[in-house]
């Protein structure tokens, strides 16, 4: 693969990402959609060609549609509708998620099945296409200093160092971050007992179904493969056997995938075998430095939580970033603190426990997988029937705790992508946030031109039940969340404005 072709943003840059990963390019498409100038630095020469993360999920794919990339990812990828495991030798069904059935909620009623780097070529071109960032690739950062005034980088492209200053810095550089090493940040928390091995494998074309992902039960846990298109599959086994080296992973990847598979030609095209991970920084913010994805946190690969929360890191950064640096007066602390505060909450209250559990199911033994169902089951708090366990594997049953931003009842979760009255999808009707009113208009429209949003009519019966409410005004953020709701006549402009760091 070539080397991307640099974009030079040129002007004041006011912000620095480490990492040209999908969460370091996440971060830089945010900003430019807000208008803000960034530099992407990445220490690799070109981007990677192994695929490794391969699912992006349903609230991943409601971010991309906001930023306008979805429609390239949907190219590339290969649409998932249902993710189903069955033991393999009365084909019972221990679990079904059903995308389908979220379709009250969300226009992304599937997960894709994609390469990571399909994903960040895509990104790669949007960010380029934008003219507002210098992707420099061949780019290690060797030191950093902040004040007060800015943040100092010296870096190094291609032999030749280099010293700037930026407002921001965001360290989107992975699970051994340069930059969280150089402000002596560590990331606590533990790693699991057993290894992952992760393997790409093209098999013959009659064995190349497109149905569903088959799943291998076998003695030491679970093994997946997932259809990437054209007999190109992913294996992921999640208790890989601690003796398996050199040789015999090839040996044994070919075993795997006739199980999975069926008997035939196997092409092994890429393989890893590595140790798992739960940890995270006590905080997500540093002054000046912000950590996002790896750098912030690590999480198991079960459930395909991380690269996924990774980009929901930058989904709720970018637009408060942007904010902070338009207006880099006393409101921007506020906007900037409330990053750390909502995701580190979120990741350490749903993210990580969420793929422990997964985690635990998928390496379990078989008699233990009845009792882990049910752990499972208490986890997301439904029963076999619900759709509860869909909507928290999706990612979208966000609820942010309390942050500098948010305070008061009915706020810091996701608003419902209801579809509307003509029959399309209200996040249309809101790109970069809106005030949505039901009930008496007045207040609403007063309280939207104010803060420059758009007023949103929504007496929708999917956002009655929201709100639990007939009549209200609610201040939907550009990530999304709730950040103020009201009755019309009892709203106060002071607690929507703050809402917006304001």
């Amino acid at each position: 693969m070539t080397t991307p072709t640099t974009s030079r943003a040129t002007g004041p840059v006011p912000v620095a990402i480490a990492g040209a990963g999908p969460v370091g390019l996440a971060t830089a498409l945010g900003l430019a959609r807000a208008g803000v100038r960034s530099i992407v630095m990445e220490k690799k020469a070109r981007l990677d060609p192994h695929s490794r993360a391969t699912v992006i999920l349903p609230r991943t794919l409601e971010i991309f549609r906001q930023w306008d990339v979805l429609d390239p990812l949907l190219e590339r990828g290969n649409r998932v509708p249902h993710v189903r495991l069955r033991e393999p030798d009365d084909d019972h069904q221990i679990l079904h998620i059903d995308f389908t059935k979220l379709v009250d909620d969300t226009a992304a009623m599937f997960a894709l099945a994609i390469p990571q780097d399909r994903t960040e070529r895509v990104l790669v071109d949007a960010v380029e296409a934008t003219g507002l960032v210098d992707v420099r690739f061949d780019t290690e950062v060797l030191a950093v200093e902040q004040d007060s005034a800015g943040v100092r980088l010296r870096s190094r492209t291609g032999g030749t160092d280099r010293s700037e200053t930026v407002d921001y810095l965001v360290a989107a550089d992975g699970a051994r971050s340069t930059i969280r090493g150089e402000i002596g940040v560590e990331l606590v928390g533990r790693t699991y007992p057993t290894r992952a091995m992760l393997a790409d494998v093209r098999i013959a074309p009659e064995l190349d179904r497109t149905d569903e992902w088959p799943t291998l039960l076998a003695h030491r846990g679970i093994v997946v493969g997932i259809r990437f298109g054209d007999r190109v599959w992913r294996i992921i086994e999640q208790a890989a056997d601690e003796t398996l080296d050199g040789p015999a992973v090839h040996d044994h990847i070919v075993a795997l995938a006739e199980e999975l598979f069926g008997a035939g030609p196997v092409e092994v095209i890429w393989h890893s075998v590595y140790r798992k991970h739960e940890r995270r920084a006590p905080r997500f913010r540093y002054g000046r430095v912000l950590l996002a994805g790896d750098a912030a946190h690590l999480n198991s690969p079960a459930g395909g939580q991380g690269m996924n929360s990774g980009i929901q890191d930058a989904h709720n950064l970018a637009w408060k970033l942007a904010a902070a640096v338009r207006d880099p007066g006393a409101h921007a602390d506020a906007l900037l603190e409330s990053y750390s505060e909502e995701r580190t909450s979120l990741v350490g209250r749903f993210v990580q426990p969420m793929t422990d559990v997964l985690e635990r199911f998928q390496t379990a033994r078989p008699h233990r997988r009845i009792v882990l169902t049910r752990a499972l089951e208490a986890f997301v708090g439904m029963g076999r029937s619900s759709g509860t366990l869909t909507r928290r594997f999706s990612m979208l049953d966000v609820r942010y705790g309390p942050s500098r931003l948010l305070s008061g009842h009915g706020v810091g979760r996701r608003v419902p992508d209801a579809v509307t009255d003509d029959g399309r999808r209200l996040y249309g009707a809101m790109p970069s946030g809106a005030i949505l009113w039901a009930g008496e208009e007045n207040a609403a429209k007063a309280l939207a031109s104010s803060l420059g949003l758009p007023a949103v009519h929504a007496d929708l019966a999917a956002l009655t039940r929201f709100f639990d409410r007939e009549e209200y005004v609610a201040l939907v953020r550009p990530d999304h969340i709730v950040g103020a709701v009201a009755d019309p006549a009892t709203l106060e402009h002071e607690q929507f404005a703050a809402a917006m760091g304001r």
